[in-house]
């Protein structure tokens, strides 16, 4: 659910996207779930519902490190493949959890346990969504600063980008003294947005190693006495 919330956050606010075209940019991850729900169904009913588990914390955490890897020259397809193989591990994680979850459940409880875990997943989804928030905002203040100390009037570097830049808006007919201010908000656009992107790919990089993390966990569930589709009342 974080990377859900960061993905546009970071394509409108880095990359220029319209919300549009933001919303079709994260379509590839519902395709992924809605392709492989069905087989995620069949294949509950045949193998342990952990090793589906295992599978889909490995596959989620490959495409969020494989995220982690995106720079500003990134294009619509390197957003893609990631969303759309996430979104059918997701589908791997959610069917086989129900099922594994709601095993030992007598058929007179169903209703109150799958009324339980819809609520704590529902609870740590918007723990997650506001703990990468908190994450993101930080994590660029933190990195805009540490970026923004090698930007100074004494590096080379920044002077000549600070000429380059100021020559061009006085090129384009603006008086000097509003090219130097545009000049130095262009500049501290820049670190920002150096900043926002480094932001955005360690808090895919911490995600996808709490997914792989997650992993051994699964070792410590019981093997469901019975398989099957999950209860209805989990979807």
């Amino acid at each position: 659910y974080g990377s859900l919330v960061l993905l546009p956050i970071m394509l409108q606010t880095l990359f220029g996207y319209p919300p549009m075209l933001a919303g079709i940019a994260m379509a590839p991850r519902g395709i992924g779930s809605f392709v492989m729900m069905p087989l995620t169904g069949l294949m509950t009913g045949m193998f342990d519902p952990r090793k589906l588990l295992s599978i889909g914390f490995l596959i989620g955490g490959i495409t969020l490190l494989w995220l982690s890897r995106l720079s500003l020259q990134a294009g619509y397809w390197d957003i893609f493949w990631p969303q759309l193989i996430q979104g059918a591990a997701l589908s791997l994680l959610f069917v086989p959890l129900t099922t594994a979850a709601m095993a030992a459940i007598p058929r007179e409880k169903m209703g109150n346990a799958t009324s339980l875990f819809n609520l704590m997943r529902n609870i740590g989804g918007s723990i997650g969504i506001a703990v990468t928030g908190t994450m993101l905002v930080r994590q660029q203040q933190a990195v805009t600063s540490q970026l923004g100390s090698h930007v100074t009037a004494y590096d080379p570097a920044t002077q000549a980008m600070f000429a380059q830049i100021r020559g061009g808006f006085i090129a384009g007919g603006a008086d000097p003294v509003t090219a130097t201010n545009r000049t130095y908000a262009a500049l501290f656009g820049t670190v920002w947005r150096q900043a926002s992107m480094v932001s955005f790919v360690t808090i895919f990089q911490i995600l996808g190693l709490l997914f792989l993390a997650l992993i051994p966990l699964v070792l410590i569930m019981k093997r469901p006495a019975h398989q099957g589709p999950p209860p209805e009342a989990a979807h």
